[in-house]
Formats: structure tokens, C-alpha cells, sequence
């Protein structure tokens, strides 16, 4: 039986592993390439993600430097693990294709907004739908501008310090709730912690987690979203769930293939969850979308080491781009006209 299994295993062209309690119960030859380390009985690298809450699930881990894209199931005591090396190229064609429908549909609406202002004796512009509009905007050609990067041979800035993981989190729960609420969405943040020091760049940090944030707070309906962050061993694990239906299989489908699917009207242009990915990579850690019989959770793991010495131990403040919030930039998606006014575009 284990021999046929293992035939089955060295079939696949991508890593594959079975686990068994956290530990390898057989690999391929693949995934022994990728991985040395993956000899039966060796206990599974603190840094790959397996399913806690659901049965399947898809994301990024990073492991000796090198970032791999996954796919994992789990089946009472044992989970298999498939994964290979991530793409180079962080922007796919379709998600270009993405980018530019919404940009094109974002466009039409500020030319909407501002053009009656060119008629003489028209209607004023409806200052708040154009302040929404323009922060869209400025979101979607700042997540092109990190994709572009990302596709570049320097990379993303990265400018990792000693950052307390907690205040960030809480920070921006205290800042996004309000925002959430008058969508309709209810944000809770929960967490044991009183500080967590980890190195990691704040920006990029906030990013990721307003990109879990919109994407849960979208899929939510008007329900619930849970923040929640705790410390297991060397990691920190941060999770955004919610209360929202499950994913269709076209959804699941494109999680498990680490692209995503042509956007429909009013879901973005399908680059937060590949960005969110990049930093989790770009900190050494993972990122692992996982579903079952419950809401769908993302779960985020960090280390939480070395510290420097060296660097200046901080909660980031509200850091402004642009002119903008960026808080209000990542969420303007999804919250009514009425939050927004032209203080920002000063």
C-alpha cells in the first residue's frame, strides 16, 4: 500500500507531502528537492502552513529563502502537501486585465462626477462621490505600482524594523471599525497579547493586513469580520475570518491555482490577495486562505525573530500617501459616498 502511494506522489510534477500529527509521513522526490530537510519522521518546518479549521486551503510560505506557492487538504490526522516554487513575475495577464476594466469603469465615473462642473450654470459636483472615486483610483494605481515593483528586478522596498505586531493590529482595527461599520460590516479585533515584537516593515505590514480586511469585509455581506493574533512557538499567527458564505468553487479553483479569476462588477481587480502573499513572503513567512464547513479564514504566519538591536522599537502612526489615508484609501471600495470629503485632496 505505502509503495503504491508513493508512486502516486512521485506522479505529481509538483512537491508533495503527506503529514501525519506535524510530522513527514512520506514526500516526493520533488518536494525532497525543493525541501532536503523532508525525510519520514522529520517534524514539519515551523515556516509551511497546514490546515487548522478546514479540510482545504491555498497560499505562500517561504522556506530557506525561496517562496513557494501551495495547496493543502487535510483528512482527519493526515494532510498532503502540494507546492512549488512562486512566480517570478508577480502580475499575471488576467490580473492586468483586471486592473485595467476597473480602471477603465473608475474613470468613467470620475469624468461623471466632474463633468457637469465644465457646464456653465450646471449642477455643483457632488464633492463626496468624487472624493470616493479619486481614493479608489489612487488605491488601484497604487497596488499596480507594488505589482510593477514586485515584477522588477530591485523588488519592493523593504525596510524591515523592531515593530510591535500587536499595536499595528490593534491600530488599525481601531481605525477601520468605525469605517467598516458604515458599511454595514462589524470588525472585532481579539487577542490575548499585550505586545508583540517582531522585524518587519510596518507599511507593508498594514497593507497585507487591509487587504485581509477588505477582502474578508467584501465576502462578509454586511456581517462579521474577526481579527484575532496570538504567538505559537517562534511565529506569530494572525487570521481574518468571517462570517460570510462560503466560496464557490470557481473561487476555490482559482485559490488553488494561485491566480485568480476574471473580476466581477464590484469585487476590484483581484491584486489584493497576490500582494498580501508578497509581503507574507518578503517576511519570511505564509499566508494560507483555508475553508471547510465554517467561513473562510486567512491565516498569516510571521517569525518573530532575530530582533535588532539595533532598530528603534515601533508601533507605525497613521502614515498618509499621497496626501491620502490609507486606511480610508484600502477601504473605499466599500464604504458609502457619505464617509468621504475633499479634506484628503489638499
Amino acid at each position: 500500500m505505502f509503495n503504491s502511494i508513493q508512486a502516486l506522489l512521485d506522479a505529481f510534477p509538483e512537491g508533495a507531502v503527506r503529514f501525519r500529527d506535524g510530522a513527514v509521513l512520506s514526500a516526493n522526490a520533488m518536494a525532497r528537492h525543493y525541501l532536503p530537510g523532508l525525510t519520514e519522521g522529520a517534524p514539519c518546518p515551523e515556516g509551511i502552513p497546514l490546515t487548522r479549521t478546514g479540510p482545504s486551503g491555498a497560499g505562500v510560505f517561504t522556506c530557506g529563502g525561496t517562496a513557494f506557492t501551495c495547496g493543502c487538504t487535510r483528512q482527519g490526522d493526515e494532510h498532503l502537501l502540494l507546492f512549488r516554487p512562486a512566480p517570478q513575475s508577480a502580475l499575471t495577464g488576467r490580473q492586468l486585465e483586471g486592473v485595467l476594466t476597473q480602471l477603465r469603469g473608475l474613470l468613467g465615473e470620475v469624468l461623471a462626477e466632474v463633468g457637469p462642473a465644465t457646464v456653465q450654470d450646471g449642477p455643483p459636483v457632488p464633492a463626496a462621490a468624487f472624493s470616493r472615486s479619486f481614493h479608489r483610483l489612487f488605491r488601484l494605481v497604487d497596488n499596480l505600482e507594488y505589482m510593477r515593483e514586485a515584477s522588477g528586478e530591485e523588488g519592493v522596498l523593504f525596510r524591515p524594523v523592531t515593530m510591535d505586531l500587536e499595536g499595528l493590529c490593534r491600530h488599525t482595527a481601531q481605525q477601520a471599525g468605525p469605517l467598516l461599520g458604515e458599511a454595514g460590516v462589524s470588525l472585532y479585533y481579539e487577542t490575548a497579547l499585550t505586545g508583540l515584537l517582531i522585524p518587519g516593515d510596518p507599511e507593508l505590514l498594514q497593507h497585507l493586513l487591509l487587504e485581509l480586511l477588505v477582502n474578508a469585509a467584501r465576502a462578509a455581506e454586511g456581517g462579521k469580520v474577526v481579527l484575532s493574533l496570538r504567538r505559537q512557538g517562534g511565529r506569530a499567527i494572525l487570521s481574518v475570518s468571517h462570517n460570510g458564505p462560503l466560496p464557490d468553487e470557481r473561487q476555490m479553483a482559482a485559490l488553488f491555482q494561485q491566480g485568480t479569476p476574471d473580476p466581477l462588477p464590484g469585487q476590484g481587480a483581484g491584486l489584493g490577495l497576490p500582494i498580501a502573499r508578497d509581503v507574507a513572503a518578503l517576511h519570511g513567512g505564509s499566508l494560507l486562505v483555508e475553508w471547510g464547513q465554517s467561513a473562510p479564514a486567512a491565516v498569516v504566519s510571521l517569525p518573530t525573530g532575530p530582533l535588532s538591536g539595533q532598530a528603534s522599537v515601533r508601533s507605525p502612526s497613521l502614515q498618509r500617501d499621497g496626501g491620502l489615508d490609507p486606511v480610508l484609501t484600502q477601504l473605499s471600495d466599500l464604504l458609502p459616498d457619505r464617509v468621504f470629503g475633499l479634506e484628503g485632496l489638499d
